[in-house]
């Protein structure tokens, strides 16, 4: 019996000093996996608005009216006149993709109001009036390639636009009466570069200069006193300053993530 009392004892004494020794150690720590470090980056889709102004490159030319013998209808030289400065204003839509790290690549679409117009005097016939204006929608779609700076963005971009263009001659004399002014769409170019800045992952503000390559001859036919005439109007290209706010969102990411 007395060896079994010490034996239960001693292990008592050891369940005590286990029981001690935890108590000491306590509970183990918990160790939990750091947030991920967010990167910004340009890739993802957007919609924009802008507002602007658009001023011509050089002068309109409108040519002498000729009839249908080719011959001119008064003596010369053609009507030069410069475009008045325009207000612009619209939207945008793009998709940029960032690579290789700080490379930009993307599309971006433009569609906005515009308003230069201008017209001139004949001096062979001062009451005959050379006139062309673009008052309406254009429309730009280009391609972007751009540096990345972080948030900072500095961009060159090109492509091809579009707009209507009203040109032609009047003279509302009873006698000389002349109306040759026709609408004609005018497909040209567009080049100019740009800066924008993220002012956190969706907002971004850019400031962009962009010419509009409308530079061409178009030829409209008309009457002058009811006999027909035709005549030949360069247009100039157009400068453009703008800017502008843009919301970047990521639909392919949404997508991915919901098949996920």
């Amino acid at each position: 019996m007395r060896k079994i009392a010490v034996l239960l004892l001693a292990a008592a004494g050891v369940s005590l000093a286990g029981a001690a020794s935890a108590a000491d150690l306590g509970t183990a720590p918990i160790y939990r996996k750091a947030p991920p470090v967010q990167v910004f980056t340009w890739t993802g889709g957007y919609i924009g608005g802008y507002v602007g102004g658009a001023f011509a490159a050089k002068d309109t030319v409108s040519g002498v009216p000729f009839d249908g013998a080719g011959l001119p209808v008064f003596a010369g030289p053609a009507a030069s006149y410069k475009y008045d400065s325009s207000f612009i204003g619209g939207y945008t839509d793009g998709y940029n993709w960032q690579f290789a790290p700080n490379w930009v690549i993307g599309y971006e679409g433009e569609t906005g109001y515009i308003g230069v117009k201008g017209s001139g005097a004949y001096a062979g016939s001062p009451t005959t009036l050379g006139t062309a204006r673009a008052d309406g929608l254009y429309s730009v779609w280009s391609a972007r390639l751009g540096y990345a700076f972080d948030r900072s963005l500095l961009y060159v971009k090109g492509g091809a636009a579009l707009a209507q263009f009203d040109v032609g001659v009047t003279d509302g004399t009873a006698a000389t009466h002349t109306d040759t002014i026709h609408r004609r769409y005018a497909l040209g170019y567009a080049v100019g570069g740009g800066w924008e800045y993220a002012l956190d992952n969706k907002w971004s503000l850019k400031a962009e200069y962009l010419y509009l390559g409308f530079d061409k001859d178009i030829t409209t036919t008309g009457n002058r006193a009811g006999a027909q005439v035709w005549t030949t109007t360069s247009i100039p290209g157009i400068h453009t300053v703008k800017a502008g706010v843009n919301y970047k969102f990521d639909l392919l990411g949404y997508v991915l993530g919901a098949v996920r």
